[in-house]
């Protein structure tokens, strides 16, 4: 085969190829795109006297590509009882109504909730038609004794493309009294008494109906309110009522809520008053010495209801001034914190209470002496045992009807329940579900759950407060309470006694109370404030290796402070006191890990001189004129 030859061939393939290109019909997708255009569409309602209303919607549509066979009418039957009479024509006359589809005819689907028209014509494109839409409304308008009323939404929102120009002309049965459109601006005419036009001012969007409302006095058309009226009233008026319902319970949610706290917080005013209030001594301003022979440490914890370490610190003070131990500073090295060293006089004394007994064990083992850092590991497996035993000795003399610890726990519990209940409350209104027991309006659940928050806050704030004591622990409370007053507001007073007797018999006292920096700051303006204890030895100023080396076997006797003085040395009992409290303080965090448990507080050193201040005690120097 030539070369020649080839091309010949080649190009004879190829005009074949053109030719069959040429001749193939195009398909569907290279066909021009088809696109319906509303141009115009125009409405007229006729209302008749039995009720009923004619409708006839004139559609100017323009076709774009194509071909088009059928149009289609969807229309709602929620607010009618039904439609009848449905023609449907064109330019060229009337199409028949059918079963089936066929060039001409048109199709009734009477399906829930609307009937749907479809109808067939031959196939069009590139064109405009006009097509008319006729049918009656049997039960469409709404009787009220107020006027008669027609609701339609004459330009439906089931397109796909917006209708430029639109009018709708309304015939009323009597005088029009109220015209009004909605969805889309429009001018409304009067043309007479009984019709009304309404005209849009913009094209009406896709998806988007143009609804009007025309009014006339009632009794102009006989038809009684249709079905449909008479079921929306009813939800209207139950809507109503469930809003009234619903607005009573909110109200009823509401103070029930602020009820329910003021009443529990009334409850536990009552609580204190009656049982946990001073008897007594109300009258009484102080007491200038104690009023009974109640140890500090149970004077204490009767005021303050839980066990603290300061009451222990008390009870040990109070065994030194018993002439049961001595205590001793140890000399403080550069760059090491000083010590105490705690030491019985004659062995383990048989004659002591219960909670005495197990402070003395607790501290000193079974030695007869021992340091305060080697009470700090050990102490703390003894302090609910030594709280117990205060609460048990307190329950004995009557002054508690139950162990403290036992009423905090009650307290505890209630305060914890409250609590749940709260997040319950808000779990099941995240839930819905007081949405489906008929409360619409979940958020007002809210005021149940932040009452119980803040009513177990208060149980909580208040359990110290609301243990209640018997009438003669009330009494009791009420001078020992007045004894306190005395020694908070020592330095005020002008007749202060003398040192060695407040600080042999008031100091553990005032450390049991909490105010021992104002009891010790007034006695150290005092006559006699040189005066030491005869139980306390303290070690006066750093010491050198020389020192150190002879001072050893010398600490007990307190030869090693006769040639400073005792003026010189009586200013550090006051840090010495503060030294063993931090100390008592660690082991209580290490019992309870730094909060109260049970009966027991966490307070942290010696107070400030006020309630419970909880300040650490800083007193270096008190014991000083200087």
């Amino acid at each position: 085969m030539t070369f020649l030859s080839f091309c010949k061939r080649l190009i004879c393939l190829g005009a074949i190829f053109l030719a069959l290109w040429v001749l193939t019909p195009p398909t569907p997708t290279q066909s021009a795109e088809k696109r319906i255009n509303w141009e115009r569409m125009d409405v007229t309602i006729q209302i008749f006297e039995d009720g009923t209303f004619a409708v006839e919607e004139v559609m100017q549509i323009r076709f774009e590509g194509g071909p088009f066979t059928y149009g289609f009418r969807q229309i709602p039957t929620d607010r009618l009882a039904y439609i009848d009479n449905i023609q449907v024509l064109d330019e060229s006359g009337p199409y028949q109504l059918g079963t089936e589809a066929a060039d001409r005819h048109f199709v009734v689907d009477e399906g829930p909730g609307a009937v749907g028209i479809t109808w067939f014509f031959p196939e069009v494109q590139d064109t405009t038609r006009t097509f008319r839409l006729r049918y009656q409304v049997h039960g469409g308008l709404r009787i009220y004794e107020r006027g008669d009323q027609l609701w339609w939404k004459a330009i439906f929102p089931d397109r796909d493309s917006a209708i430029a120009e639109a009018t709708v002309t309304v015939m009323a049965p009597a005088k029009i009294i109220l015209s009004r459109a909605y969805y889309v601006q429009a001018e409304i005419e009067q043309v007479d008494d009984r019709t009304v036009r309404f005209r849009v001012l913009e094209p009406v969007p896709p998806q988007v109906p143009f609804e009007v409302r025309v009014q006339w006095p009632h009794g102009a058309v006989t038809a009684p309110p249709p079905d449909w009226q008479l079921a929306e009233e009813a939800l209207l008026i139950r809507e109503q009522q469930l809003e009234q319902q619903e607005a009573i319970v909110r109200l009823v949610i509401i103070l029930g809520s602020i009820v329910f706290v003021l009443v529990g917080f009334l409850v536990l005013l009552l609580i204190w008053y009656f049982f946990r209030r001073d008897e007594g001594g109300m009258s009484v301003t102080y007491l200038a010495e104690p009023p009974s022979d109640l140890p500090p440490a149970l004077a204490g914890q009767l005021l303050d209801v839980i066990f603290k370490p300061r009451h222990t610190l008390a009870t040990i003070l109070d065994l030194a001034n018993r002439g049961v131990l001595t205590i001793e500073e140890l000399p403080k090295r550069k760059h090491k914190p000083g010590d105490v060293r705690y030491r019985l006089v004659a062995g383990f004394p048989k004659r002591l209470a219960k909670f005495e007994r197990l402070t003395l064990r607790g501290f000193m083992g079974r030695s007869q002496e021992k340091t305060l850092s080697d009470v700090k590991t050990r102490f703390y497996k003894h302090i609910r045992r030594i709280g117990d035993a205060q609460e048990e000795a307190l329950v004995k003399m009557g002054f508690f009807t139950k162990p403290p610890s036992q009423i905090i726990t009650y307290f505890t519990w209630v305060g914890n329940a409250l609590w749940v209940a709260g997040v319950l409350v808000i779990v099941l209104t995240f839930a819905d579900v007081f949405k489906r027991w008929g409360v619409r309006t979940q958020s007002i659940m809210l005021w149940p759950a932040f009452s119980l928050f803040f009513l177990g806050l208060g149980v909580h704030a208040s359990k110290r407060y609301v243990v209640p004591r018997s009438a003669s622990g009330r009494a009791e409370s009420a001078r020992w309470r007045a004894f306190r007053r005395y020694l908070l507001e020592l330095k005020k007073m002008k007749d202060v006694p003398p040192a060695q007797e407040i600080l042999a018999n008031y100091l553990p006292y005032a450390v049991a109370f909490g105010v021992e920096k104002a009891f010790l700051s007034a006695w150290s303006r005092g006559p006699g404030a040189d005066w030491m204890p005869e139980w306390y030895l303290p070690w006066d100023g750093e010491m050198s290796a020389d020192e150190e080396a002879v001072s050893v076997g010398h600490g007990a006797s307190g030869e090693h402070i006769s040639s400073r003085g005792l003026s010189h040395a009586s200013r550090y009992l006051a840090a010495s006191l503060e030294e063993m409290s931090k100390g008592l303080a660690e082991t209580l965090t290490l019992a309870s890990g730094g909060s109260a448990v049970g009966g027991i507080g966490g307070d942290s050193g010696f107070s400030g001189g006020g309630d419970d201040a909880g300040s650490t005690l800083a007193m270096s120097g008190m014991f000083s004129r200087n």
